[in-house]
């Protein structure tokens, strides 16, 4: 497996940089004296994150025009947030799952009322006065769009939007649409079509079939840095550590390691953002796959689950990401055959990982995915889905300061 670096130290081992970007930390960060005698802890990244169960609604409205019935989906306030400053750097990355729901009348899942049209589903972080979709704000992200097919034969059914890890600078306090200690970052969605009837609605998660929603299918996070923090480590991965997925396993067997990063050396207080990408070809299918994905700290390049040590390495039981997924389709649709699958998030290191010889250890930071056939009675034999390189798994590793 390749895995490069970038750092002030080019083209060095992982390790290498990891131990020279922690000395160049002793160096330059020197704490300054307070009144007391006693001295502040240099600044560090801190991560803020919304976690399990981050939808705020069961659906969303869907509008005859593009922007007129958003919502704020998922958010971060006051609470969660460091009050702001001049100089700080925000990264902010997210995830939402919408469902298309009642696609036929008189269904035991319908929510709101049944349609047979294709909505466009648009999605963005802001910067917000407050957590309403109509509160004084500016962007922190582009625009994430999708068209999700509601229609047979090519349903997509569930559709995955995902924003990259994008940084904003505050340059200048003044012109915030909130005050520095009283800010909200919020991810707004909103769904259209032109068709649209007052009482349609996509599912924010995933409709049941008792009519009920299942959350926790997405997240929001932002990384928050002080002007003085250093910048992190960038770790990259553009190998597949496995070329395909099976499609008739049992559900845990299926799952299968797509992109590994090795994390040496994780201390305490270390912030983690990452960005990934991989295709999926079901060309020598003859029936549409539901593809479902989600990162995780792991102790093994090719470990699908986290470990006992992963979980008590990480929080949210070293789940970086949720699980969730769309419908692959062989025809068109807007996740249409060969599909791509985005992933992006933030975790955190929440102990000191060491061996059994008291040196530092190695975590791992894995995309895993799997896919199961949609709408067919017989698979014969073994079938798979071909994975495909694209992007590969890029890390950025915020240190904590030493000592």
């Amino acid at each position: 497996m390749e895995v490069r670096t970038s750092s002030p130290i080019r083209r060095a081992a992982p390790r290498l940089v990891i131990l020279a970007a922690a000395l160049t930390l002793a160096v330059t960060a020197i704490p300054a004296s307070v009144g007391a005698g006693l001295l502040e802890k240099p600044p560090k990244a801190k991560l803020a994150t919304t976690g399990n169960d981050s939808e705020l609604l069961p659906a969303v409205p869907i509008s005859k025009k593009p922007g007129a019935r958003e919502r704020v989906a998922m958010s971060l306030g006051p609470d969660k947030l460091d009050d702001l400053a001049t100089g700080d750097r925000l990264r902010i990355s997210g995830e939402v799952q919408i469902s298309t729901t009642c696609v036929r009348k008189g269904l035991p899942n319908c929510i709101g009322t049944s349609y047979d049209y294709n909505p466009k589903i648009a999605t963005r972080i802001v910067l917000s006065a407050g957590p309403q979709a109509d509160d004084p704000s500016f962007a922190l992200s582009t625009t994430t769009k999708k068209l999700c097919k509601q229609r047979r034969p090519n349903r997509n059914h569930h559709c995955t939007l995902v924003i990259p890890n994008t940084e904003t600078v505050i340059s200048d306090l003044a012109s915030l649409p909130c005050p520095a200690d009283a800010c909200y970052v919020n991810m707004i969605l909103g769904a259209s079509h032109k068709k649209a009837k007052p009482t349609n609605r996509v599912v924010l998660g995933a409709d049941n079939p008792d009519g009920s929603v299942k959350k926790d299918k997405g997240r929001l996070n932002v990384v928050q840095t002080r002007a003085t923090v250093p910048a992190p480590v960038a770790i990259e991965s553009h190998d597949l550590v496995n070329t395909s997925l099976p499609l008739t396993e049992p559900d845990k067997q299926r799952r299968r390691s797509v992109y590994s990063v090795p994390l040496e050396a994780p201390r305490k207080g270390e912030v983690i953002a990452f960005d990934s990408s991989f295709g999926i070809n079901i060309t020598k299918l003859r029936f549409n796959t539901f593809v479902s994905s989600k990162v995780i700290v792991a102790t093994t390049p090719t470990e699908t689950d986290p470990s006992k040590l992963a979980k008590s390495s990480a929080p949210l039981r070293a789940n970086a990401t949720e699980s969730n997924g769309f419908n692959c389709t062989l025809g068109r649709s807007g996740y249409r055959n060969p599909c791509t699958v985005i992933k992006a998030g933030a975790t955190r290191i929440i102990r000191d990982v060491v061996d059994e010889y008291g040196l530092p250890g190695t975590l791992y930071l894995n995309v895993v995915a799997s896919s199961k056939p949609l709408l067919t009675e017989s698979v014969p034999g073994a079938p798979v889905a071909t994975l495909l390189p694209a992007s590969g798994l890029r890390v950025l590793r915020y240190l904590p300061p030493a000592g």
